[in-house]
């Protein structure tokens, strides 16, 4: 923002100050109560002058969402450097989970119905869809440097794309399950690791299905 004039540097403020507000009233209120009106109330701006810079509600969300999409992009790629691939992908699923769980607000709303009815598509295939996300493509990129590396068996009909998307679908179910059903203890990431582990074998060449450390 460094280089931004003051104007833009104006522009930026108020974007974030809406965002914000709208996280915390999704927080407090849930996605029903998010109204421009409560947006403008919040930051104390006149509702007209919330639609300079959004159109209505659904941008809002959408607006959430994709930064939502982006902080979980950067979480999947913040652990420590490793020499073996197959605990680099782990790491990245346990960071998925870590988001979630530091992110409640962000991470409920982004794959809440009200969101998903904003920014998928029906008209492009899941793949499409999935294939041009970057916290998809993370996944994804790790899976495909598995493979390479003789850690993932693929077939004709199941191969890297398949792959990533069981990967997703693990971390995400212990996300929600974080968020929801353990929400009041505290997470044995131990265990997650384990549990990561051992989908990581389901996948390897017989006689190669050894535990990581």
């Amino acid at each position: 923002m460094g280089n931004e004039k003051p104007r833009q540097r104006r522009n930026t403020r108020i974007r974030q100050a809406i965002i914000k507000s709208a996280v915390e009233i999704i927080h407090h209120e849930g996605v029903t109560a998010l109204s421009i009106r409560r947006i403008a109330d919040a930051i104390d701006y006149s509702p007209a002058s919330i639609y300079e810079y959004y159109a209505n509600k659904d941008a809002i969300l959408q607006a959430v969402c994709e930064e939502g999409f982006a902080k979980l992009t950067e979480a999947l790629n913040d652990y420590p450097p490793q020499t073996d691939i197959r605990i680099a992908t782990r790491e990245s699923g346990v960071q998925y989970v870590k988001f979630a769980v530091s992110n409640p607000d962000y991470f409920l709303l982004m794959f809440s119905m009200a969101a998903t009815q904003v920014y998928c598509n029906p008209a492009k295939s899941l793949d499409t869809q999935l294939l041009n996300s970057p916290a998809f493509m993370v996944i994804h990129t790790h899976i495909e440097a598995m493979i390479t590396a003789g850690h993932c068996v693929v077939t004709p009909t199941y191969g890297s794309f398949q792959i990533a998307l069981s990967a997703w679908q693990m971390v995400h179910g212990i996300a929600m399950l974080a968020l929801t059903m353990q929400r009041h203890g505290p997470l044995d990431y131990s265990i997650i690791r384990a549990t990561l582990d051992a989908w990581q074998r389901g996948f390897a060449p017989h006689g190669a299905r050894k535990e990581l450390l």
